[in-house]
């Protein structure tokens, strides 16, 4: 009994990923299977038809319910039977050599099992008009009968179900293939996004501790004030920073802390006006890149004046498929410090990974009477 048991055990332990994969089907595979079934039951509905020329309601129904039986074989036989094993077996060890041999017995043979359970219909009494292995063509030169022996019959159409199965695997192999490389394209997507985002950090962080250093020797108090802010601020930027998007909010509290630090050494020199559409917050747009936009404003825009600056940040709905957010500030004369355009660069490649159709543009009109607006857009695709 033991020794039962164990056997039992160790044939369920082989059989359980192929049961588990049996359950376990994408919304889309669902969706093909669908069709696919009724593209099959119209093949074999006509084809059945074709053979059987009686068309008194007897023979019809016979005809619709062999129909269904067969078509519901033939996906059953593919989705718990062959899909498993192309699943766990063929595609990850190869389609060459020893593989594709035994990919072709197990065609063979599932096309034989399916040819039997078809033979078998034929047998029930509602379905004996149905049978195959006996029929009468009928011409202008009369009835001509044709009969085939069972091994005969499972012969010929196990071949040709095995046929029919070989095009379902091709498909479905062709159709996991391309699933796997849209996968792989997204994880490298993720991946460049995660290394763009972490190229953000350093820069951030030199530029914080310059301006620590300044208030240093002008206000200690405010110096121990802007510390805490930075500590709060790098605890919600390395929460943050592990995804490659964020939304609209969790951007906006990062730059807000930020605007606090450089808040506390600018003061009046740097005036902030808002106008955010309140459906927009969890819009998703790539990590810290508000607070690039943010940062490059005041650092070339605003901090090397001595007169105030402006700094507006606006988000608004354009349908309903697109967005816009904006980041404009102010400038004067030839003040605005010359920047490596690295920020920048670096927040186009992310938007190119992001899906749908995002842009950035930029605009710089030129000072009148001393005071010049540079304005970065960003049009994003709306979810």
């Amino acid at each position: 009994m033991n020794n039962n048991a164990a056997q039992k055990v160790s044939l369920w332990q082989q059989f359980r990923p192929f049961w588990q994969v049996s359950l376990q089907a994408s919304r889309e595979y669902k969706m093909v299977t669908l069709v696919t079934f009724v593209l099959a039951f119209a093949v074999y509905y006509s084809v059945m038809q074709a053979m059987f020329v009686d068309s008194s309601f007897r023979t019809q129904l016979a005809v619709l319910l062999r129909g269904v039986l067969d078509t519901t074989t033939l996906i059953l036989c593919c989705h718990f039977l062959l899909r498993p094993y192309l699943k766990l077996t063929f595609i990850p060890q190869g389609r060459f050599g020893w593989e594709l041999v035994q990919l072709v017995v197990w065609l063979y043979v599932l096309g034989v099992l399916s040819m039997l359970l078809s033979y078998g219909y034929g047998k029930i009494p509602l379905l004996k008009l149905t049978d195959f292995s006996s029929m009468v063509f009928t011409s202008a030169e009369g009835e001509h009968q044709m009969r085939l022996d069972t091994g005969t019959t499972l012969l010929i159409g196990g071949f040709n179900q095995a046929v029919v199965f070989a095009t379902w695997a091709m498909a479905y192999v062709m159709w996991q293939s391309i699933k796997s490389k849209k996968q792989m394209q997204i994880q490298m997507q993720q991946t460049q996004l995660q290394q763009l985002t972490n190229q953000l950090s350093p820069h951030f962080l030199f530029n914080a501790f310059n301006s620590i250093r300044a208030l240093i020797y002008e206000d200690r108090d405010k110096a121990a004030e802007t510390v805490t802010q930075l500590s709060e601020l790098f605890r919600t930027h390395l929460q943050a920073h592990l995804r490659p998007l964020s939304s609209l909010a969790e951007e906006w509290q990062i730059a807000q802390r930020y605007l606090a630090i450089e808040q506390v050494r600018l003061e009046q020199r740097l005036q902030v006006q808002l106008d955010f559409a309140e459906q927009l917050w969890q819009q998703q747009i790539p990590t810290l890149s508000l607070l690039t936009l943010v940062e490059n404003a005041v650092k070339h825009g605003i901090s090397p004046n001595q007169q105030p600056g402006v700094l507006r940040i606006s988000s608004l709905q354009l349908s309903a498929s697109r967005w816009r957010l904006e980041v404009q500030n102010s400038y004067r004369h030839q003040s605005q410090q010359a920047g490596t355009q690295t920020g920048l660069a670096n927040l186009r490649q992310r938007l190119v990974l992001m899906p749908g159709e995002n842009t950035l543009t930029t605009n710089i009109t030129e000072p009148k009477q001393g005071l010049g607006q540079f304005l970065v857009t960003l049009e994003l695709q709306y979810d």
